[in-house]
């Protein structure tokens, strides 16, 4: 009876394919990231470029243990103790043969013996360590390459109590910019099976140089466009390739970190795409979401109404940035009508200005005004302006002009409301406002024309005809 095979073979040129097109500096996080599960205080990096074009890294660590099973080094998805503790990077036992598949050679030398893989396939010997691993790994590589894993080192986020040096220089751990805690998923060994549960974790922020990056307990697994690097103090979601970041996970995530820096964020990245993805998120806060619409569009800011242009107009003239539906996500929207943060122009004005009201009989004072008002639109625009003194409380207009009937009213009940006494520059430039609107509404080029031409003819009208604004 033949003896039974296993059920499955790896095809070495296959495996080493499929990491062809990958950057190089995937090789630092997997072999780094093997160092740093251990219970090291070392970890040394070397990296050289000889002159034939081979590159050549090598990773020493103290670990007291080495590696727990040598076999681990050329056995794919074996059983590893990092799979039941989210506190570890490693889970797939994989990363290590993605590296080695690559090399022109490799040599794992530990406390239970040395594997030297190599053109003559993979041979063990009792060699071992007293103390730690030693991993040395040699592939063909470009002078972009090289420069891009020397790069990559200095990325990576040593444990605390861990000494982390490259080519003898000692990379210090990032300066914190904010700690935070929150609940995220994360994937632990049960019952033989690989499950998510939600684990309480703590999340670290770091200040951007330049490019940021998403962390898997300091190793960079996924670029951002997040203004600080994020680093993740458990197992993350991420896909086979370890380059990858589930997209439920990120949004999550990128929630979580909105929540608790809209305050910082400047408006040089209160559109970033990182932003665009948290917001949509349940997690996500009302103070969040306020926030990056204060920071967007300012504290003065409501939404249009594409059905209520006088509204718009007025919003627009009372100081409001005015938000259109294109201006957001569906999924933005729903969280700001949700957590009823804006206010539409119709809500803010569409229904509280100068409304129907009985008209005042005007003072002696306020009969001169008129006399003026009446002159100037007949003269200098030629129309026929009824002006109307009204009173009416909690309304935020002072004044308004309809264009079909000519009426002028100015609502005595509001505070800011200039004094008629006298004809002055106040009450002038009221006029000034509002009789334009015979010519369009305050967005529209014709009443700024008619504007400044009423302003050119009553200058001229003043220069040349002394006591032009004097009521007899």
């Amino acid at each position: 009876m033949k003896k039974a095979k296993t059920w499955f073979e790896v095809d070495t040129k296959g495996l080493r394919a499929l990491q062809a097109g990958k950057p190089k500096s995937f090789i630092i996080n997997e072999l780094v990231q093997n160092a740093f599960d251990e219970d090291i205080t070392i970890c040394k990096v070397n990296v050289r470029q000889t002159s034939d074009k081979d590159i050549i890294i090598t990773v020493e660590d103290d670990s007291p243990e080495g590696f727990k099973n040598i076999t681990h080094a050329y056995t794919l998805f074996a059983d590893t103790y990092k799979r039941q503790d989210p506190t570890k990077r490693g889970r797939f036992n994989l990363g290590e043969k993605q590296v080695i598949s690559i090399c022109r050679y490799a040599i794992v030398k530990t406390t239970k013996g040395t594997v030297y893989f190599n053109d003559d396939g993979r041979t063990e010997t009792e060699e071992h360590t007293d103390s730690g691993s030693v991993i040395e790994v040699a592939f063909k590589g470009t002078d972009k390459d090289y420069k891009e894993i020397i790069d990559h080192t200095s990325l990576l986020i040593p444990p605390q109590g861990v000494k982390y040096t490259v080519n003898n220089v000692e990379i210090k751990r990032q300066t914190v910019f904010k700690t935070f805690d929150t609940i995220l998923n994360t994937e632990v060994l049960k019952n033989d099976e690989m499950v998510v549960r939600t684990r309480k974790t703590t999340i670290t922020l770091y200040p951007s140089n330049g490019q940021s990056w998403i962390y898997e307990i300091g190793i960079p697994v996924m670029k951002t466009d997040c203004p600080w690097n994020i680093d993740i103090g458990q197992k993350a979601q991420l896909m086979v390739d370890r380059e990858t970041i589930r997209p439920a996970y990120i949004q999550d995530l990128y929630a979580e970190v909105l929540n608790h820096t809209y305050q910082n964020i400047t408006e040089d990245n209160v559109t970033s795409t990182w932003i665009d993805i948290g917001i949509k998120d349940e997690r996500v806060s009302k103070d969040a979401v306020k926030g990056i619409i204060e920071k967007r569009f300012g504290q003065r800011v409501l939404i249009r109404n594409p059905f209520d242009g006088n509204a718009n107009d007025e919003a627009i003239s009372s100081g409001y940035t005015l938000v259109s539906g294109s201006q957001l996500s569906k999924e933005a929207w729903e969280k700001v009508r949700g957590f009823d943060i804006l206010q539409s122009t119709t809500d803010k004005f569409g229904k509280t200005g100068i409304r129907e009201a009985k008209v005042l009989e005007p003072t002696s004072e306020q009969r001169n005004y008129i006399k003026v008002v009446k002159k100037v639109g007949k003269e200098l625009l030629g129309i026929d302006v009824k002006v109307n003194f009204v009173s009416i409380k909690g309304v935020p207009t002072i004044a308004d002009f309809n264009p079909l009937t000519k009426e002028y009213r100015i609502n005595l009940a509001h505070p800011s409301v200039p004094s008629f006494k006298t004809i002055n520059w106040q009450n002038l430039k009221l006029m000034y406002h509002e009789l334009p609107h015979n010519a369009g509404n305050h967005t529209e080029t014709s009443y700024h024309d008619c504007i400044t031409t009423l302003a050119g003819k009553l200058t001229m009208k003043a220069w040349k005809e002394k006591g032009y604004l004097e009521v007899n």
